[in-house]
C-alpha cells in the first residue's frame, strides 16, 4: 500500500485465474457506500478519497469457466486518509 495525499495504491499477490474483484467502502461490513470493480490487474489506485476518512478494502481472485464464475476468499485491508 502506498499513500499519497488522498490517493492510495494497493497491490496484491498474483494468483492463477481470470482476474480480480475488489470492493471499497466507508462501512466496515460493506452494507452501504461501497463500489465493486473487476480487473485483470494486480493493483488498483483509489483516487479522490475524502480527507480524514476511514476506508475498508477487500480483494479476491476469480476464475471464469463455461460453468460459471468461481470466487476466492476476500483479502481485507483498511486505512485512514490524511487530513
Amino acid at each position: 500500500m502506498r499513500r499519497s495525499n488522498r490517493k492510495i495504491t494497493f497491490k496484491w499477490k498474483k494468483t492463477t485465474g481470470t482476474g480480480y474483484q475488489y470492493q471499497w467502502s466507508t462501512s466496515k461490513n460493506f452494507k452501504k457506500n461501497y463500489l465493486t470493480k473487476t480487473t485483470k490487474k494486480i493493483s488498483y489506485k483509489f483516487k479522490k478519497l475524502k480527507a480524514n476518512k476511514k476506508y475498508y478494502v477487500r480483494v479476491r481472485g476469480y476464475v471464469k469457466t463455461s460453468n460459471g464464475t468461481t470466487y476466492g476468499k476476500w483479502r481485507k485491508k483498511n486505512f485512514k486518509t490524511a487530513k
